[in-house]
């Protein structure tokens, strides 16, 4: 399997897409993860200064709402938004433990 530096060095040898829905944007594997990658950077330093179970949690909340459409910084400020709403905290969806 190709580590992900591989694959952003091998994005540039891929001339056709995958799938285009809207003309000159490239939707394949390597643009999503280009797109993501923000996120990732920031899930792996979130594991060393808190739980897996919250890095994950937060990489995926991110990651749901880039894919809705928000931009990676917009989705970062929404989901730490929550995790100062209490009512998340008291379910343990949100904390950092």
């Amino acid at each position: 399997m190709a580590s992900f530096q591989q694959m952003l060095s091998n994005r540039q040898k891929r001339q056709a897409p995958i799938i285009q829905f809207v003309p000159g944007q490239t939707l394949s594997p390597c643009y999503f993860l280009i797109q993501v990658e923000p996120a990732i950077r920031q899930g792996l330093k979130e594991i060393e200064e808190t739980s897996p179970r919250h890095a994950m949690t937060e990489l995926a909340l991110i990651t749901y709402l880039m894919g809705m459409g928000f931009d990676y910084r917009t989705a970062k400020a929404i989901v730490e938004s929550w995790e100062s709403d209490e009512s998340l905290a008291t379910q343990g969806l949100l904390t950092a433990e």
